[in-house]
């Protein structure tokens, strides 16, 4: 082992070696012993054996002897030892090993010192007779644990060396109290001493040895973070260098640094390792209350005993130094010693009134929870826990108690509070727990506001009847209740209409006693703001609302579901209002606020709401991108209704960048059947059916529209920034042919919007457009586009502009057309619409020969089937490029694929074909 630091040690061992070689030489340090003194693994033995190597050189015999804790109770072990290694005749040795086994057998007889004291002097006369015939060391290493003759035997030696060429030489520990109070403390008479203390290596130390064992460049990488973690105990150091892969930056405590920690306590006093243990269980300070009472202390002993160096470093006044050493700790406790400590610290804790965070994680490890304390305290410090955003901690508190609960009303509260923490991490963890709590809402052990997670849990997995059915439960009984309880039951009622607009609440009147108590209407108003804020722009237009909106938000936090709602209604408020610089800013903002306690749910339910955001501001990309994150971070099933928010923005952006398959995956995710009785549903639907159309299946699409708007006007929703259910039949009726209808369907839209409705008049427009001809299509075009650059709508501008620059082409406008042109692909490569193609207006102004070609060419798409029919009747590429508003090169990749979809090889060939398919 590398001597670092501690030449200047064997330098005096040294010198002393010399003075006893030499004893005419100047100032020789006083008395026969020298007492090495350190804490345990400071290196020693390792001195020791250095010094042994140097007396051999010398030509001086070295008598050594190790002591050892387990034969401390092992008479004259130590005297045995010095025997073995001493220079003597074969009669000699066996004459002492009989007057020592002789000793061995009195001993056992008597403890009487004076009758025992000649077997001592013969003993002692045997030694002194085996060191003084030439010079010699005697050497004996851990003599704090040497037994007790052994050091009787030595102290009869050490009054008899005085001028004999004998040194003698000790190590010992630091101790919290002596082993044998008499024969050691005669032995080390200071006096007699010249003491010697090795002390823990300083960080210079600890690079030394470090750079010896890896080399200079990692020492100089790790050595402070090994310092700090050993304390400069070098048998740490040396363990760590052991444990350090090659490629590490810093260092690794494994199997060797656990077995080093072992090693030192298991080599300290007992009292130690006692304090280690309960240090490890508790990771409180070292002078904290609970200690004494663990370690079960007798009463002439106290803690102070315990320090740096009784431990080997390993302990300080804040408790074991690094958690490397309580990991190292703990791994060297058995489960039951775990559980006896917890079940002590939890016990005294209770005892002395601590909070139950202080006393929750030492009831985790119980076998159970015996007293009904216990799970009392664990649903206290898991809904602190929540309140606080430490969701896995909460939880872990929550499960241990539901396990062993024994009482019925305490343990349906423990389930409530269980089943919000799992509805945090994943929505489906919180459905094992929703049976038993309405189980237990019925029997009446939880009250309304107890209950009005689990009914919001039950509304988010479409469990629409039960949910029903506990707030009438909950309405009767708060006929005769207080007046928050009423108002608990009003919230309830205020979530449930806006999550499901359609189920009637009329039968569960709200409870007079609210009415009445103007406190409690005003905390109703506090709880539902983001609701009535929602309610308030979509029912009556009022963007003034909106200045309340960042008020609104920023008095809530996500740390419980009603917050949660208010602040993701707000935030919809404002994307419905078109504020979506707003609405972005504060997506980020929540976001922030959820990812820092960890609340996957609310971060998932965010991230759809920005992909929303992201969509409409026709970022098509990012859009894609934030919903399939949504999407990921909870299953399918742990979405519940809710499903149909991401699932929505991702199928609308897949239909736009004309990912087909993508997107028919999409429409293959399974759905829940209520999910059409929420406005989600409405997404949805309005998603598919524009899916739908871009396929080339116009019916399909006008269905998913009408039910749209059957729901929303049954639901007195009818509003356009909702679902634009309206215009979006008139574009399906259009790709049907039936003109007539679908100008009559958009000017119905256009006079219902709203003044501040820009995007959606801006949209109804353009299809108004596509039925016009001439000054008046291009009329009403221009005003799309306005109104579409006024709301920053750029996916409809994009496609505005396309349809007005191939009304300016038919009306023999050329230069305007090719600019118009020109600013729509920029605009549909900004939104990253890979394809940007004229509306139906072309078709009905300019009879297009490749306007039925979708129908008549199987297997390709609407796009595709355009480009093959224009191919060929014999265009160019270049003019399919400009009739489309399309690159060259995008013509020529739809060529190849059509291509091979038809199984052709040339224009000709394609030709031969569209007249076969006609």
């Amino acid at each position: 082992m590398t001597m670092a630091e501690r030449d200047r040690h064997l330098d005096v061992l040294t010198g002393r070696l010399a003075g006893l070689l030499h004893p005419g030489g100047p100032a020789p340090a006083p008395g026969p012993i020298t007492l090495v003194t350190g804490p345990v693994g400071a290196g020693k033995t390792t001195l020791l054996q250095s010094f042994a190597r140097r007396c051999a050189e010398a030509g001086v015999a070295f008598l050594g002897a190790s002591a050892s804790r387990s034969e401390r109770t092992v008479p004259l072990e130590v005297v045995r030892q010095l025997v073995r290694r001493a220079t003597v005749a074969d009669a000699d040795r066996d004459r002492v090993g009989r007057l020592l086994d002789q000793a061995v057998l009195r001993w056992g007889e008597t403890a009487d010192e004076e009758a025992l004291a000649p077997l001592i002097a013969a003993i002692g006369g045997e030694l002194l007779e085996l060191v003084a015939r030439a010079p010699a060391v005697v050497a004996v290493d851990d003599v704090q644990h040497a037994d007790a003759p052994s050091l009787r035997c030595l102290d009869h030696l050490t009054r008899r060396v005085t001028g004999l060429p004998v040194l003698i030489v000790l190590t010992e520990a630091p101790r919290t109290r002596p082993w044998q109070p008499t024969a050691y403390a005669e032995l080390l008479q200071p006096a007699r001493l010249h003491r010697l203390r090795l002390p823990l290596l300083t960080a210079d130390g600890t690079h030394r040895i470090l750079a010896d064992r890896l080399g200079a460049p990692v020492a100089r990488r790790i050595a402070d973070e090994a310092y700090r973690i050993s304390g400069g105990n070098p048998l740490l150091v040396h363990a760590l260098a052991d444990d350090h892969p090659a490629d590490a930056e810093t260092p690794t405590p494994g199997e060797a640094f656990r077995e080093a920690v072992l090693s030192c306590l298991y080599r300290c006093e007992h009292l130690v390792l006692k304090t280690a243990r309960a240090l490890a269980v508790t990771e409180e300070p070292l002078h904290g209350p609970l200690l004494p009472h663990l370690v079960d202390l007798p009463s002439e002993l106290n803690l102070h005993a315990v320090d740096a160096a009784t431990s080997a470093g390993l302990v300080d006044a804040d408790g074991l130094r690094h958690p490397a050493v309580r990991r190292a700790v703990l791994d060297g406790m058995t489960v039951e010693e775990r559980a006896r400590l917890h079940r002590a610290a939890a016990q005294l804790l209770h005892d002395d009134g601590a909070p139950p965070p202080r006393i929750a994680p030492h009831l985790l490890t119980a076998d159970e929870l015996a007293e009904p304390w216990m799970a009392q305290t664990l649903l206290d410090a898991g809904e602190q826990a929540l309140a606080d955003g430490d969701v896995d901690t909460g939880r872990r508190y929550l499960r241990r108690a539901n396990r062993d609960c024994a009482d019925e009303c305490l343990r349906a509260r423990i389930r409530s509070a269980l089943a919000r923490a799992e509805w945090r991490l994943d929505p489906q963890g919180a459905v094992p727990h929703l049976l038993g709590i309405a189980t237990a809402v019925r029997a009446g052990h939880l009250d309304t506001r107890q209950a009005a997670g689990p009914i919001q849990y039950l509304l988010w997995h479409g469990q629409i009847g039960r949910a029903m059915e506990l707030i009438h439960h909950l309405g009767e009984r708060a006929d005769g209740a207080d007046a928050r309880s009423a108002g608990d039951l009003m919230i309830i009622k205020g979530w449930m209409a806006t999550l499901y607009p359609g189920v009637p609440l009329d039968a569960v009147a709200a409870p007079a006693g609210t009415t009445r108590d103007p406190l409690a209407l005003a905390r109703v108003r506090h709880r539902l703001r983001g609701v009535l804020l929602l309610d308030t722009v979509l029912g009556r237009g009022d963007l003034g609302a909106l200045e309340n909106a960042e008020r609104t938000l920023g008095t809530l936090g996500l740390d419980d579901e009603p917050n949660m709602w208010s602040a993701v209604c707000a935030v919809i408020a404002m994307i419905y209002a078109d504020r979506l610089d707003l609405a972005g800013e504060w997506c980020d903002r929540l976001d922030r606020i959820a990812s820092a306690r960890r609340h996957r749910t609310p971060r998932a339910l965010l991230t759809a709401v920005a992909a929303t955001v992201a969509g409409r501001r026709g970022d098509l990309r990012r859009a894609r991108e934030l919903a399939e994150s949504a999407l990921n971070r909870l299953s399918p099933k742990g979405w519940g209704v809710v499903i149909g928010a991401p699932l929505a923005i991702r199928l609308w952006t897949l239909t736009c960048l004309e990912e087909w398959d993508e997107a028919a995956a999409c429409l293959r995710t399974p759905v829940p059947p209520t999910l059409f009785e929420t406005p989600f549903g409405l997404h949805y639907l309005h998603a598919r059916g524009v899916h739908a159309l871009a396929a080339g299946s116009p019916e399909a699409a006008l269905a998913d529209f009408q039910l749209c708007g059957q729901l929303m006007t049954s639901w007195r929703l009818d509003q356009a920034p909702l679902v634009p259910w309206r215009t979006e039949s008139a574009r399906a009726l259009l790709r049907m042919g039936r003109r007539q209808q679908a100008e009559k369907v958009v000017r119905e839209e256009l006079d219902r919007l709203r003044p501040t409705d820009l995007r959606y008049r801006g949209a109804a427009l353009r299809v108004l457009g596509t039925v016009q001809e001439g000054a008046e299509r291009i009329r009403h075009l221009r005003c799309a586009v306005r109104l579409l650059r006024q709301c920053g709508d750029r996916v409809e501008l994009a496609r505005a502009l396309g349809d007005l620059g191939q009304a300016q082409q038919q009306a023999g406008d050329l230069r305007q057309a090719r600019s118009t042109a020109r600013a729509a692909r920029d605009l549909a490569e900004e939104c990253g619409i890979p394809v940007l193609r004229p509306t139906a207006a072309g078709r009905a102004t300019a009879p297009d020969p490749a306007s039925d070609a979708g129908i008549l060419l199987t297997g390709l798409n609407d796009a595709e089937s355009r480009v093959a029919a224009l191919a060929a009747q014999g265009h160019t590429n270049r003019e399919i490029a400009e009739r489309m508003f399309l690159t060259v090169s995008a013509i020529e990749q739809r060529l190849t694929r059509i291509y091979r979809k038809l199984d052709v090889n040339s224009r000709s060939e394609l030709a031969a074909r569209l007249r076969l398919d006609r």
